[in-house]
Protein backbone atom coordinates (compact mmCIF):
# COMPACT_ATOMS: atom_id res chain seq x y z
CA UNK A 1 0.00 0.00 0.00
CA UNK A 2 1.46 3.61 -0.53
CA UNK A 3 1.33 6.08 1.55
CA UNK A 4 0.83 9.67 1.07
CA UNK A 5 2.15 13.08 3.27
CA UNK A 6 -0.80 14.00 5.39
CA UNK A 7 0.73 17.16 6.29
CA UNK A 8 0.72 20.78 4.12
CA UNK A 9 3.69 22.75 4.40
CA UNK A 10 4.93 25.75 2.96
CA UNK A 11 8.76 25.66 3.44
CA UNK A 12 10.91 26.06 0.79
CA UNK A 13 8.64 27.00 -2.15
CA UNK A 14 10.54 29.25 -4.77
CA UNK A 15 9.26 31.53 -7.78
CA UNK A 16 12.81 32.51 -9.79
CA UNK A 17 11.14 34.86 -11.55
CA UNK A 18 10.88 37.08 -8.68
CA UNK A 19 14.56 37.20 -7.83
CA UNK A 20 16.91 39.99 -8.98
CA UNK A 21 19.95 41.00 -7.93
CA UNK A 22 20.90 43.48 -5.55
CA UNK A 23 24.08 45.81 -4.54
CA UNK A 24 24.00 44.71 -1.18
CA UNK A 25 24.92 46.86 2.49
CA UNK A 26 28.56 46.60 3.84
CA UNK A 27 29.24 43.59 6.80
CA UNK A 28 26.51 40.89 5.06
CA UNK A 29 28.21 37.49 4.63
CA UNK A 30 27.38 34.68 2.88
CA UNK A 31 26.16 33.37 6.51
CA UNK A 32 23.02 35.76 6.31
CA UNK A 33 21.86 34.03 3.68
CA UNK A 34 17.90 33.30 4.48
CA UNK A 35 17.20 36.90 6.56
CA UNK A 36 14.81 39.45 5.63
CA UNK A 37 15.85 42.22 3.72
CA UNK A 38 14.47 45.55 3.32
CA UNK A 39 15.37 48.68 1.57
CA UNK A 40 18.67 50.88 2.23
CA UNK A 41 17.76 54.06 0.59
CA UNK A 42 21.32 55.11 0.72
CA UNK A 43 21.83 54.49 -2.78
CA UNK A 44 19.69 53.15 -5.97
CA UNK A 45 18.94 49.12 -5.99
CA UNK A 46 20.54 48.38 -2.54
CA UNK A 47 18.94 46.29 0.27
CA UNK A 48 20.44 45.90 3.94
CA UNK A 49 19.23 43.12 6.53
CA UNK A 50 15.85 44.04 7.80
CA UNK A 51 16.75 46.73 11.05
CA UNK A 52 14.05 47.06 13.91
CA UNK A 53 10.73 47.61 12.23
CA UNK A 54 11.04 47.98 9.08
CA UNK A 55 9.18 46.37 6.18
CA UNK A 56 10.18 43.27 4.65
CA UNK A 57 10.73 43.31 1.16
CA UNK A 58 11.95 39.85 0.41
CA UNK A 59 14.82 36.74 1.53
CA UNK A 60 18.34 36.96 0.93
CA UNK A 61 18.99 33.90 -1.19
CA UNK A 62 22.76 34.40 -1.88
CA UNK A 63 25.52 36.82 -1.40
CA UNK A 64 28.41 37.19 -4.18
CA UNK A 65 31.37 38.98 -2.82
CA UNK A 66 33.25 41.30 -6.14
CA UNK A 67 36.17 42.30 -4.44
CA UNK A 68 37.62 42.56 -7.80
CA UNK A 69 34.80 44.90 -8.79
CA UNK A 70 34.96 46.64 -5.54
CA UNK A 71 31.09 45.65 -4.73
CA UNK A 72 29.16 43.45 -2.92
CA UNK A 73 25.70 42.08 -4.51
CA UNK A 74 23.28 39.11 -4.06
CA UNK A 75 19.89 37.78 -5.71
CA UNK A 76 17.09 38.59 -3.30
CA UNK A 77 13.67 36.88 -3.37
CA UNK A 78 11.14 39.27 -3.58
CA UNK A 79 8.22 36.71 -3.81
CA UNK A 80 8.47 33.51 -1.28
CA UNK A 81 7.29 30.65 1.07
CA UNK A 82 10.04 29.79 3.02
CA UNK A 83 11.73 30.47 7.05
CA UNK A 84 13.19 33.63 8.25
CA UNK A 85 14.79 33.50 11.95
CA UNK A 86 12.49 34.97 14.58
CA UNK A 87 14.19 37.14 17.65
CA UNK A 88 15.19 35.66 20.08
CA UNK A 89 12.46 36.71 22.91
CA UNK A 90 9.55 37.64 20.00
CA UNK A 91 6.42 35.45 19.80
CA UNK A 92 5.30 34.65 16.25
CA UNK A 93 1.67 33.06 15.79
CA UNK A 94 0.78 31.40 12.82
CA UNK A 95 -1.64 34.51 10.77
CA UNK A 96 0.78 36.87 11.98
CA UNK A 97 2.64 39.64 9.97
CA UNK A 98 6.28 40.07 10.50
CA UNK A 99 8.50 43.27 10.53
CA UNK A 100 12.15 43.52 10.98
CA UNK A 101 13.89 42.92 13.97
CA UNK A 102 16.88 43.82 13.45
CA UNK A 103 19.47 41.76 11.94
CA UNK A 104 17.94 40.33 9.00
CA UNK A 105 15.46 38.68 12.02
CA UNK A 106 11.93 39.34 12.49
CA UNK A 107 8.84 39.87 15.14
CA UNK A 108 5.31 40.45 15.48
CA UNK A 109 3.58 43.45 13.37
CA UNK A 110 1.35 45.40 15.58
CA UNK A 111 -1.03 44.43 13.37
CA UNK A 112 -1.75 41.75 11.16
CA UNK A 113 -1.75 42.73 7.07
CA UNK A 114 -1.97 39.59 4.94
CA UNK A 115 -1.17 42.06 1.87
CA UNK A 116 2.12 42.52 3.56
CA UNK A 117 2.90 39.03 4.47
CA UNK A 118 1.65 36.26 6.65
CA UNK A 119 3.31 33.48 8.94
CA UNK A 120 1.70 30.02 7.92
CA UNK A 121 3.92 28.34 10.53
CA UNK A 122 6.10 28.26 12.90
CA UNK A 123 9.15 25.84 12.76
CA UNK A 124 11.75 25.92 16.20
CA UNK A 125 13.02 29.53 16.02
CA UNK A 126 11.85 30.14 12.61
CA UNK A 127 8.80 31.22 11.02
CA UNK A 128 7.84 30.05 7.58
CA UNK A 129 6.61 33.30 6.01
CA UNK A 130 4.51 33.79 2.71
CA UNK A 131 5.75 37.17 0.56
CA UNK A 132 3.52 37.49 -2.63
Amino acid sequence: MALFHTKVGLRGFHFEDFHLTFTLAAGIVAADAGKAVSLDTSAPNKVKLAGDGDTIVGRLATVEDRKVEGQLVGAVALKFANTLPIKAGQVVAVGDTVVGAGGGEVKKATAADPSKNFVGEIIGSEAVVVLI
